[in-house]
């Protein structure tokens, strides 16, 4: 075997395992934040049993939802919670739950399919809003200057 045809399989060898790697820590680091679970984005295109693996974070502010095997460190999808409408399906099996999240404004939907503590999770988080008709509470938030330590 040539020298050249080693050190080009070893260096392929080893930028996979890095990949590999990365995308570990990533969905480690991701699933550690207080408010992130695993969950299936279901498709209209997909069976119901079936989906794309995603990691769901919500905040004080957003719902965002990750991709799995992808090292991008930002979310695929963003909806902030001014703009967010979280609904139960009523079909439900006895291991996941499913929950629709609309965006108002550009009136995307993504059904989510995920276990039924983290379901129940998300829905008090989005019931635990301020109330509609108080305040500003479909109105975007201020945004706040953070605090800078150098």
């Amino acid at each position: 075997m040539p020298s050249w045809l080693a050190w080009t399989l070893t260096g392929v060898a080893l930028v996979a395992f890095i990949t590999v790697v990365i995308i570990v820590w990533r969905l480690i680091r991701l699933l550690r934040t207080p408010g992130s679970f695993k969950a299936r984005l279901v498709s209209k295109h997909d069976a119901p049993r079936t989906g794309k693996p995603v990691v769901v974070s919500y905040n004080e502010y957003s719902v965002e939802i990750f991709a799995v095997y992808s090292i991008w460190p930002r979310p695929r999808v963003s909806v902030p919670r001014h703009r967010l409408d979280v609904s139960r399906f009523p079909r439900r099996t006895r291991i996941r739950s499913w929950l629709r999240l609309d965006d108002l404004d550009t009136e995307e939907r993504f059904d989510l399919s995920a276990a039924h503590a983290h379901v129940s999770e998300l829905t008090t988080w989005y019931e635990s809003g301020p109330a509609i008709g108080i305040g500003h509470w479909r109105d975007a938030p201020r945004r706040r200057q953070r605090r800078r330590y150098f």
